[in-house]
C-alpha cells in the first residue's frame, strides 16, 4: 500500500490497537492517519529512521533523562505540557486550536449563554421557561461529557420531548402552535430575541461538531451531531411557546 489513510487505520484497529505501527520505505502516511496514531498512543516506526539506530550509543544515567509524561498526537513524547497544548484525552496532547478543543470551547460558551438566558427568564418570572432551559443545559453538559470521555451519548428528553417530537414541532409550527414559522425581527421583544440568539449559537456549535468529527464518508459521532440539532429545535420551540403566550 503506497498511501496509508485514516480510514485504513480505523478498519485495521477495529479489533485491536497495537503499540507500534511500521511505515515502510516509500509509503506515505496521511496527516489525518498520523494524528489518529498519536491520539491512540501508537508509536510510528519508519524504515528510513532505522539507519539512526546504527549510530554510536550515547550512554546516560537514568537520572539524566526525564521520563516522558505526555504523548503528542501525530507523534512524539514530552516530559511536560507546553502552554500552547492541552489534553485531548488522558496524557495525549494536542494544540489548543485542534478541532476537538475548539468544539469544547464552543460547548463551554453555550452553557454560559444558557445560564445567562435562564437568569433573564427568572428575572421576568418565566418559571416554565427557566425549567425548559434547564433541560437544554443538561443536554449540553451531557454532550460535553460524552465528547471528552468518548462515551456514547444517551438519548435524553428536552421539555419531555424525544428527538422525533422535537423535530416534528419545530418543522410544523402551524400544526402545534397555530402560527407560521417565526421570522426574526427587532419587534419580537427582548426575550424572543434572546432565545433566537441562543438558537443561533446552538447551530454554530453543531457546525463545530461536524468539523470536529468529520470522517471520510460521514461522521464519527452522529449521536452528538443529532443531539445538537435537536437542541436548536428545542430552543426554537421555546420561541414559539413564548410567541404564543404559553410561558406567560
Amino acid at each position: 500500500m503506497k498511501v496509508i489513510s485514516e480510514s485504513f487505520l480505523r478498519e485495521l484497529f477495529r479489533k485491536e490497537i497495537p503499540e507500534t505501527f511500521r511505515v515502510e520505505e516509500g509509503q506515505i502516511l496521511t496527516p489525518s492517519a498520523a494524528q489518529l496514531l498519536g491520539e491512540r498512543g501508537v508509536k510510528i516506526i519508519r524504515d528510513e529512521d532505522r539507519a539512526s539506530e546504527k549510530l554510536p550509543e550515547v550512554r546516560e544515567t537514568a537520572g539524566d533523562i526525564p521520563e516522558p509524561q505526555y504523548v503528542v498526537a501525530g507523534g512524539g513524547m514530552l516530559t511536560s505540557k507546553p502552554e500552547h497544548m492541552t489534553q485531548l484525552r488522558g496524557n495525549c496532547l494536542v494544540a489548543k486550536d485542534h478541532v476537538r478543543i475548539i468544539l469544547r470551547g464552543r460547548l463551554d460558551s453555550l452553557q454560559s449563554e444558557i445560564l445567562l438566558v435562564q437568569g433573564k427568564a427568572h428575572g421576568s418570572g418565566l418559571t416554565n421557561l427557566v425549567r425548559d432551559l434547564g433541560d437544554v443545559l443538561a443536554q449540553a453538559r451531557a454532550v460535553m461529557r460524552a465528547e471528552v470521555l468518548e462515551e456514547p451519548l444517551p438519548e435524553g428528553l428536552i421539555m419531555g420531548l424525544g428527538a422525533a417530537e422535537l423535530r416534528a414541532q419545530s418543522h410544523h409550527p402551524k400544526q402545534y402552535f397555530g402560527v407560521d414559522h417565526l421570522l426574526p425581527s427587532f419587534t419580537m421583544g427582548e426575550m424572543l430575541l434572546t432565545l433566537n440568539a441562543l438558537r443561533s449559537l446552538v447551530r454554530e456549535v453543531e457546525v463545530a461538531a461536524v468539523s470536529a468529527f468529520r470522517a471520510e464518508f460521514g461522521s464519527e459521532r452522529p449521536d452528538i451531531i443529532q443531539a445538537l440539532n435537536r437542541m436548536s429545535s428545542a430552543v426554537y420551540i421555546m420561541m414559539l411557546r413564548e410567541a404564543t403566550g404559553r410561558y406567560r
